[in-house]
């Protein structure tokens, strides 16, 4: 497996500690105190991108906040998924499953909405998991001094992962690359 990190110098720059690949095995690497962010490059079918392209309805972005049950049902309803493509809603049923078993979570506020360009700063929090998705798009942030700051970009669709105990001093954003963009947010709470 090819991983790509970044560790910058903190007394030269701000910047998060990273680590990405194209093989979910990179997830494993959440677990590990010493990173700010895990990237999974993931490989998605190129339908995708175009579905997002040609698709010209308009849509209205959505926040659902419960647990997993609650959640999953709410993304299955029939009136919700008739709005965006399939795999779109296919695949934030999987996304949040997903967070939900790495945070050992049941507690989630996921959000998916409509971008416009240039994108949308991420609002961080603080979730024992934060995941970040741009369909139609990627996930940037710049890091470094604001007069040396340098932009960095996930691949397009990639899953962005940052637990409870990253120290990140970079500012995300939604980078669309198609009129239809999505950004997702899954926050993932300690449960109580």
């Amino acid at each position: 497996m090819l991983v790509i990190e970044s560790w910058p110098d903190p007394a030269v720059a701000l910047a998060p500690r990273v680590r990405a690949a194209s093989d979910p095995t990179i997830l494993l690497d959440l677990t590990m105190t010493a990173i700010d962010v895990a990237v999974w490059g993931r490989n998605v079918p190129p339908v995708w991108q175009e579905e997002l392209s040609v698709n010209t309805a308009p849509y209205e972005g959505f926040t659902l906040e419960g647990t997993l049950d609650q959640i999953t049902a709410a993304l299955r309803d029939a009136k919700r998924r008739c709005q965006f493509p399939v795999f779109l809603m296919d695949d934030v049923e999987h996304t949040v499953a997903l967070a939900a078993a790495l945070a050992f979570s049941n507690r989630l506020v996921v959000s998916l909405e409509p971008l416009a360009p240039p994108g949308a700063p991420v609002l961080r929090n603080t979730a024992a998991l934060e995941v970040y998705c741009c369909y139609g798009g990627a996930v940037s942030w710049d890091s470094g001094l604001p007069k040396d700051a340098e932009s960095t970009t996930t691949s397009v669709c990639a899953l962005v992962f940052i637990p409870s105990f990253s120290e990140a001093e970079a500012t995300l954003r939604f980078a669309p690359a198609v009129e239809n963009a999505f950004g997702l947010t899954i926050l993932a709470y300690r449960d109580a």
